[in-house]
């Protein structure tokens, strides 16, 4: 305290007055924002501090299952913002950013049944152009099965979109099934940041996250190999799983290639195996 009543005994006339006002008015903004903060701002349980990204709070074991159990159900090509306000330069200026640009829903009963919905990417950039582009892709699966399948088949395709900030994620599902195959199933994301025109790497969104990767890739690596037990289990007596190698590349951060940040502030990384084989089996990681 004698530091203190020191200093202000050095503060004269004005100056005292000044120095007194100012701590005044940085009180008040404090409390005003606290209140702001806790009643009246629409992301506080996702960005407590207000710095823009919504990270999501800490769950349980048990509430990440949850989720986990519940990742199929997130598939109903609609857009899901989180964001006080964004602007860009639409190809669709009376669109959404993101919005179903392409349905299709088709079926010969001979031959195949096609339920189709494909986002758009509604960003007049480069970028953007290429991901419609890779996105198209599906269209002309469609239309190939449609045009010469010999077979009956079944082809599905939807979407859920996130906004968060100035990050977009898209993450479409592939549902396929030929003839008498197995049901395959595929994941494609994809991450794309307004403010840098840019795809966003898994590194990205683990800093944003304000974690490390040395704990994302143990959460993957354990994940993994408890899969690869409960799988090798089951197909040492039925013969069917897909068994995983822990060991693989594709389980490393800079290797994996589907994962996506939702509007409530959620990283999901996907490991899909209906890209190898005709499985609908995947590993989530969740954080």
């Amino acid at each position: 305290m004698g530091r203190i009543d020191g200093f202000m005994e050095k503060i004269t006339g004005k100056r005292r007055a000044v120095f007194l006002i100012v701590i005044i008015i940085i009180c008040i903004i404090a409390i005003g924002l606290g209140i702001y903060s806790q009643y009246f701002y629409k992301y506080s349980d996702t960005d407590p501090f207000m710095l823009g990204i919504h990270v999501g709070k800490a769950k349980t074991s048990e509430e990440y299952a949850e989720l986990k159990a519940n990742f199929l159900n997130l598939f109903t090509n609609e857009l899901h913002i989180n964001s006080e306000s964004i602007r860009v330069d639409k190809v669709e200026p009376t669109q959404s950013i993101v919005f179903t640009g392409f349905t299709v829903v088709n079926e010969d009963e001979a031959y195949y049944d096609v339920n189709l919905n494909l986002p758009f990417l509604n960003i007049d950039t480069d970028v953007a152009a290429e991901i419609n582009s890779e996105i198209e892709e599906f269209n002309q699966t469609a239309s190939s099965i449609m045009r010469t399948s010999s077979q009956y088949t079944i082809y599905n395709v939807s979407y859920v979109a996130y906004i968060n900030e100035n990050i977009v994620s898209i993450v479409i599902k592939e549902n396929s099934k030929y003839g008498n195959s197995s049901e395959r199933v595929r994941i494609k994301t994809y991450c794309y940041d307004i403010s840098t025109n840019s795809e966003i790497s898994l590194k990205d969104l683990i800093e944003l996250k304000n974690t490390d990767e040395e704990t994302v890739q143990e959460n993957i690596d354990n994940t993994i190999q408890t899969a690869y037990e409960n799988s090798q289990a089951i197909a040492n007596e039925f013969g069917t799983e897909v068994i995983r190698d822990p060991e693989d590349d594709m389980y490393k951060i800079d290797k994996t290639e589907n994962y996506f940040l939702t509007d409530d502030g959620y990283v999901y990384i996907i490991y899909d195996y209906g890209e190898y084989t005709e499985t609908n089996e995947m590993d989530i990681i969740i954080f």
